[in-house]
Formats: C-alpha cells, sequence, structure tokens
C-alpha cells in the first residue's frame, strides 16, 4: 500500500482540464454576482446568471449537470484499476449498514487524487451551490468512489448521508453495467446519468437509495459535503 500512496497521480494536477468546458465557463461568469452578492452581508439580492440554465431540475431539488469531461472519468477508472492492486473496495464500519456501500476513502487511500476534488469542490461546485441555495462549502467532507455490483452490494437500503448537507454522485461508468439508478423516497427516480454528470441533491431532506445492478460494477465519485450560510 505505501508504493501506492506515494505514486504521482496525474489525476491529482489543480488545473481545470477536468472540467466541461460549458460548466467551466458558466462558473466563471457567475462568480462577479455571486461576490457581489457575498459582499453585500445580506443586503443584496444574487441576480440569476447563466449558470442556473446549464443546471436541470428533474426532481424538485434534485439537480444534474454536465461536470467532469468523459476523458477525465475514464482516466479515473483506471487509477481504480491501479487501486484494486494494493486494496478492495470496503464498507465504512463507522457508517450503519442503510448506508454501507463498497468504497475507496480517497483522503485515506488517494490524498493526492482527494486534494484535487477538493479544489473541485472549492472552485467549481462552490459556485454552484451558492446559486441554488446561497450556501458554500466550509469543512468536513468525505469524497470517494463507491461501487455497486452483485458479489459485494447489489442495491441501497433507503437512508440519508451521514454528516452531509449536500451530495453530489458522479457516475464513471455508466453503460459498463445494468440497471442502476438512483431512486427519491416519494419523489421519482434518476435513471444513470451520462459519464461526468452530477447529482446533487440536499442529504438531510431527501432520503435516497442506489437501485439494483443487474450485472457489472457501478462505480460512482461520490461527495459528501457540509455547508456554510455565507451571510
Amino acid at each position: 500500500m505505501n508504493n501506492y500512496l506515494i505514486k504521482n497521480f496525474p489525476l491529482a494536477v489543480r488545473s481545470e482540464w477536468m472540467i466541461d468546458d460549458q460548466t467551466s465557463s458558466l462558473v466563471k461568469t457567475a462568480l462577479p454576482e455571486i461576490l457581489k452578492f457575498g459582499k453585500s452581508l445580506g443586503k443584496g439580492d444574487l441576480k440569476e446568471t447563466a449558470l442556473r440554465s446549464q443546471i436541470k431540475e428533474p426532481i424538485k431539488e434534485v439537480y444534474t449537470l454536465p461536470l467532469f469531461k468523459p476523458d477525465f472519468c475514464e482516466m479515473l477508472l483506471n487509477e481504480v484499476d491501479n487501486m484494486k492492486l494494493y486494496f478492495n473496495f470496503e464498507p465504512n464500519p463507522e457508517e450503519d449498514k442503510l448506508r454501507q456501500i463498497p468504497e475507496i476513502i480517497l483522503e485515506q487511500f488517494a490524498p493526492d487524487i482527494f486534494l484535487s476534488m477538493v479544489s473541485v469542490v472549492y472552485s467549481v461546485l462552490n459556485p454552484i451551490f451558492m446559486v441554488l441555495w446561497q450556501r458554500y462549502i466550509e469543512t468536513a467532507y468525505s469524497i470517494q468512489i463507491a461501487n455497486y455490483n452483485l458479489k459485494d452490494k447489489q442495491q441501497g437500503a433507503w437512508h440519508h448521508d451521514q454528516t452531509a448537507d449536500i451530495s453530489v454522485v458522479v457516475p464513471l461508468n455508466t453503460g459498463d453495467y445494468e440497471g442502476g439508478g438512483t431512486e427519491f423516497l416519494g419523489r421519482g427516480i434518476i435513471k444513470p446519468l451520462k459519464n461526468g454528470h452530477a447529482l446533487i441533491f440536499p442529504s438531510f431532506t431527501h432520503m435516497h437509495r442506489g437501485l439494483a445492478v443487474g450485472e457489472g460494477d457501478r462505480y460512482l465519485l461520490v461527495f459528501w459535503l457540509k455547508t456554510a450560510i455565507p451571510v
């Protein structure tokens, strides 16, 4: 494991190359209005931006948008293959059984990739959260790669994500497995999104579960994030 941890990951470069081009551009155009709103200390209003039109809402307060480029998803999947040479996907024993999915916690097992994803949280996801809820990520987050499959975990149970205000789920290999998707209790079903497209929702209020995988491995990049009020 130590040999793996000291590798230089090509995915850990803190740049915007992995972000969808249109989303990256719209985030940049939204920043002046977001910063202006923050500086108003609650006295101003956050004006509508073009970034909001990029974000779809197929279910009430469940949002999707293109986040990562397909090339990044493919590279991350290749890195997953490397990870599996050193350690297995394992449930987090600190979580209750409703939430346990075989996973690799990036902060623990791939810290450089974790730092790269933290950079994405602050530079890309935070502006998106400000547009949606006027909230941003402050601290206490977990980022992992999860795996649903017939052998270890075919389907998730109904649950809220532990310690997270906002969850972001990004499919890495849609089309390589049968079934899958996410169901929100009493709200509806989101079928598997395109690779790199983010599913964003408030974790405390939206009980959900991963739907059954019939064949293959369903790999997801998952962000559990805790927010702060900006003013």
